[in-house]
């Protein structure tokens, strides 16, 4: 296919979700990636998360769930060959539907796999057209987008989805990254994509559970203390060997400490300072500062 080619008309790449008609607010994810098998399961996590705070049927966030795992093995296994490759997912609400949009940059569409590489592409392509109520694809040599939506109520009357694959830079492969618009499904996202990162660091109960604490409080006051103003919560998730850190940021100058202060409970102290192992804040590249705070196993 060639550059821009989509099953609707082009209206720009992961356009900014629009305030849903009929709702105050319209809740949006954005995760930033390595396109690695383990990483699946983070995006489905997520979903999960934003799908329990919407108040979705279990039975269609379970479709959602297929679907969104789908798109993004597709990508995992059809996207990169030789490298490491980046996988963009965006998630919001756009005119009473939730649509999720999936991006590599990989070198485009190709109709079969490798051999050995399982199914072939059409295969999942397949699947999340019959999941979803509408779906639309654009690739090219500058990568792959797949974008799917699902009704929500008073979704009938929403325009055509629309799908576009733009020609921006890929971005570097790092680890994973997280944008969280303001909303309370900012906790229930942030909160899921924590436990699963703390469960795979083999966290005992008590850690795991210290893990969403952390993860609940940084989700409930990151925001007042954004770089930008928005109230976006942003956390970069970098994994080690004894567990992972928390890099919340870009945060304005003296954020970093405020957030901490922000976390206090009367009897109880500032939460991060007791269940962090490390609390430090860094200067942002950009601009700003990052709060990182450690979360080791203590077993």
């Amino acid at each position: 296919m060639s550059d821009g080619t989509s099953t609707s008309p082009p209206a720009g790449s992961m356009p900014e979700p629009t305030p849903s008609v009929g709702s105050s607010t319209a809740p949006e994810v954005r995760f930033s990636l390595p396109a690695v098998p383990a990483n699946v399961a983070l995006v489905r996590q997520a979903l999960a998360g934003l799908a329990d705070s919407l108040g979705i049927d279990p039975a269609r966030a379970a479709d959602m769930k297929i679907a969104i795992t789908e798109a993004c093995t597709n990508a995992v296994v059809h996207a990169y060959e030789n490298h490491d490759g980046p996988l963009d997912v965006a998630m919001g609400v756009e005119h009473d539907r939730l649509v999720l949009s999936i991006r590599d940059r990989g070198p485009g569409l190709r109709p079969l796999p490798s051999e050995g590489d399982g199914p072939p592409l059409g295969f999942g392509l397949a699947l999340i057209a019959s999941l979803s109520d509408e779906f639309g694809i654009a690739g090219g040599r500058h990568g792959t987008e797949v974008r799917m939506a699902f009704a929500l109520d008073g979704g009938d009357d929403a325009p055509p989805l629309t799908v576009w694959l733009s020609r921006d830079a890929a971005p570097p492969v790092r680890g994973v990254a997280l944008t969280l618009e303001p909303g309370a499904h900012a906790a229930a996202v942030l909160g899921r994509v924590v436990s699963l990162v703390a469960a795979r660091a083999d966290f005992s109960i008590d850690r795991l559970s210290d893990a969403q604490i952390v993860s609940d409080a940084i989700a409930g006051a990151a925001g007042a203390h954004a770089l930008d103003g928005g109230g976006a919560v942003r956390v970069a998730i970098d994994e080690h060997e004894r567990g992972f850190d928390l890099v919340i940021g870009p945060l304005a100058p003296g954020g970093g400490q405020q957030l901490v202060r922000d976390t206090e409970l009367p009897g109880l102290g500032c939460l991060l300072e007791r269940l962090a192992d490390e609390l430090d804040v860094e200067p942002a590249a950009g601009g700003g500062e990052h709060l990182r705070a450690r979360l080791a196993s203590r077993t």
